[in-house]
């Protein structure tokens, strides 16, 4: 019998969904959004989308190696997030509150990925 899956890893699912709900939705409340091709925003949202549930459905099921691209998915984002919030904070407005809140619940759930006891749901069962 499988354990029951930890109250942590389903908060860390739960947060991971709302930074993709998040994301999905900032391209559309940005005040420039109109500038882009709307064929361009659609694929790659909905390339993104779907590359990101990928993820979080395995980590929600266990999978340590979704875990950790996750974490490493989500390092290698900071420098352009890094870049898009400093930009954002010269006129702030419901995108910067956006990307704030993303990078929030990015970090919470990875922390409640990687400590205990959410850390064990990730480990080999025999």
């Amino acid at each position: 019998m499988r354990p029951r899956k930890p109250t942590q890893i389903r908060i860390a699912v739960g947060l991971f969904y709302l930074a993709l709900l998040l994301s999905l939705a900032k391209p559309f409340i940005e005040p420039w959004a109109w500038l882009r091709p709307p064929m361009i925003v659609i694929v790659g949202s909905a390339v993104a989308a779907l590359l990101t549930v990928f993820l979080i459905e395995f980590v929600s099921i266990g999978r340590n190696w979704a875990r950790i691209t996750y974490l490493v998915l989500t390092l290698l984002s900071l420098p352009i997030t890094a870049l898009a919030l400093k930009a954002e904070l010269s006129a702030p407005h419901l995108g910067t509150a956006s990307i704030a809140v993303q990078l929030l619940a990015h970090a919470i759930g990875l922390c409640l990925l990687f400590t205990a006891p959410g850390k064990a749901w990730f480990a080999p069962r025999g």
